[in-house]
């Protein structure tokens, strides 16, 4: 129980990691060659191991982490605004990701400043990240939803892209935004949540990796 215990703390290193050294496997041994969608994807994949590494180490040395999921999560943000702001074509949907940054971004700072500083966990500003990139992804859907037969869209690699933060994200929604509550009611309980979320994570990086290594992409005149 105890080792089962320790993997679930230690999963949102362990699982993005293998799915990094996957993705090099294929590069190196396979020649997969991959898009600027899959780049962007890869970067988050990245981006979990070092951080949320850092994050543990300071944890189990007990010092302060907090600082670490402030970074994580502009960090995330900004990685799946150019994401969204890539795959989408039209004009209209650009702008909305860029203003959605923007006001996001305000958010973010004003959290930070005055309600949840650096040594506190930036839960609300993870809870409105996560609700505005599945917002995203579910604009993608409706999109394709509208101008596709639905037996193609599975095998799109920006299907598996969305699905992806839709399993991450949306599950993880609701833990962020109940985490400050959770942290003052029930401390002990908080960190069964966290545990929990770093199952969603690994689900959300093992999806990113069958986008990855999809080889059919959405024709532009449809996203």
């Amino acid at each position: 129980m105890v080792k089962w215990s320790k993997l679930l703390v230690y999963l949102d290193i362990y699982a993005p990691f293998i799915v990094f050294i996957v993705v090099l496997f294929g590069i190196i041994y396979r020649g997969v060659r991959l898009l600027k969608e899959d780049l962007i994807l890869l970067s988050f994949i990245l981006l979990q191991v070092i951080l949320n590494s850092l994050a543990n180490y300071l944890q189990d040395n007990r010092i302060n982490n907090h600082w670490v999921y402030h970074l994580n999560c502009i960090a995330t943000q900004t990685v799946f605004s150019l994401y969204f702001h890539h795959l989408f074509t039209s004009d209209s949907k650009k702008r909305l990701v860029l203003y959605c940054n923007i006001l996001f971004v305000i958010f973010y700072l004003a959290n930070f400043l005055f309600i949840q500083p650096h040594n506190t966990f930036n839960s609300y500003s993870y809870a409105v990240s996560a609700f505005v990139i599945v917002s995203f992804a579910l604009i993608s859907f409706y999109g394709w939803m509208e101008s596709m037969p639905a037996n193609n869209i599975v095998k799109l690699k920006e299907f598996w892209g969305s699905a992806g933060v839709l399993v991450y994200f949306g599950s993880s929604f609701f833990i962020f935004i109940s985490y400050q509550y959770l942290s003052l009611v029930s401390p002990k309980n908080v960190g069964i949540l966290w545990k929990l979320h770093n199952v969603f994570l690994a689900m959300g990086c093992f999806i990113f990796l069958k986008a990855i290594f999809s080889k059919q992409w959405i024709p532009k005149s449809l996203s």
